[in-house]
């Protein structure tokens, strides 16, 4: 069954967007190009992420990014997915409805890697690593994109939501793409203990940029639905064109203000507590990962101390923001008030940085829907 047959996106009631449907395989290079210049301008530091993995050539690292998001959607060649839009020009267009177990297409791509796509190592990237260890390398990578709705798949056993047409489709679909990504590789860290551990801890952040580049990627404003066939080449130039121009959708990073003093956050602070004093010494240029235990009384400035620790270390570059883990809501609205005094001094006049109060209750919260 030819790529062309399958659809990724439909009209859905929308009267303007193009085509009664986007084909799957472009839909899969639109967030692919997303996902290449989201490395290439670094947006929410998704290239600073791959170079910890190891990725140091933004080039490389951009390729790589795009090759792996095109495995994203590759549950919707399951034929469960394709008979939920008909249309002549598809491949499920004369065949009755059956009945499937309703499975999300996160999953069922996931299902469709390690029951078919797995045993396909023309598939796989080129690398100094055996057939076997790149699998694994692979399996590791498979989670993260194809479960891009905000949550991993579900380990699932095989299922018949996929007819052997529809494998062929998929492992085709990916055959052809991955000659449009001549630089991507599976280094040999990412079979190590020390490799695997790092992209553990690195997953969720990637999952994260994967969620965003298939958010933008799926705008028919910037990626209007194309039923037409061409060569996978030549759509990749004109999604990358498009892709260029739909990044604009992120906001700038914020930009953070110079650390000048206690008295850039907090003016009002005339003679630093011994613990802010130490908040103002501590030694910050040291490389990696960073933990500060702040412990005092009542009253000792502890809230003060931390933000000018942070403070310090955002000018530092070593941080682009911040975060508060409160035990409950009261205390997280309590520390929303106070910092809606201070976090605009964070960042530097003309950034837009954002407060975010994020409990299932904010809506109750005064404060929160005025800002």
């Amino acid at each position: 069954m030819s790529i062309y047959h399958y659809w990724g996106k439909s009209r859905q009631g929308e009267p303007d967007g193009g085509d009664d449907y986007h084909l799957l395989c472009w839909h899969s290079l639109d967030v692919a190009a997303v996902g290449y210049w989201m490395v290439i301008n670094n947006i929410y530091f998704i290239d600073h992420y791959l170079k910890k993995l190891g990725l140091q050539d933004k080039e490389q690292a951009a390729q790589f990014f795009a090759w792996i998001l095109c495995w994203h959607d590759i549950g919707k060649f399951a034929h469960s997915f394709q008979q939920l839009y008909r249309h002549e020009a598809l491949n499920a267009f004369n065949e009755p409805a059956r009945h499937y177990e309703k499975i999300a297409h996160t999953t069922l791509g996931y299902v469709l890697w390690n029951s078919w796509l797995s045993e396909c190592p023309e598939l796989f990237p080129p690398s100094s690593l055996s057939v076997r260890k790149s699998k694994r390398v692979m399996a590791l990578w498979m989670p993260v994109t194809t479960g891009h709705h905000g949550r991993p798949p579900e380990a699932i056993q095989e299922l018949d939501h996929f007819r052997q047409q529809d494998k062929d489709a998929a492992r085709d679909f990916l055959l052809r793409i991955k000659a449009l990504f001549p630089l991507i590789t599976l280094p040999e860290a990412w079979d190590e203990d020390e490799g695997i551990d790092q992209f553990q801890q690195l997953s969720w952040f990637i999952s994260a940029a994967v969620v965003l580049a298939d958010w933008v990627g799926s705008a028919s404003r910037y990626f209007p639905r194309t039923a037409e066939k061409m060569p996978v080449d030549i759509y990749w130039q004109q999604a990358l064109t498009k892709a260029q121009t739909a990044i604009t959708l992120f906001p700038s990073a914020a930009n953070v203000s110079a650390f000048t003093g206690i008295e850039t956050l907090f003016p009002f602070i005339q003679h630093p507590t011994p613990l802010q004093q130490k908040a103002l010494e501590l030694d910050i240029n040291v490389d990696g990962a960073q933990l500060f235990i702040l412990e005092d009384v009542t009253g000792a400035g502890k809230t003060e101390a931390a933000l000018i620790l942070a403070h310090r270390l955002m000018a530092a570059g070593k941080a682009q923001g911040l975060y508060f883990g409160l035990p409950t809501m009261a205390t997280a609205n309590a520390m929303f008030e106070r910092m809606a005094n201070t976090w605009l001094a964070l960042y530097q006049p003309d950034s837009r940085p954002s407060l975010i109060l994020a409990h299932s209750a904010r809506r109750l919260m005064d404060r929160f829907n005025q800002s």
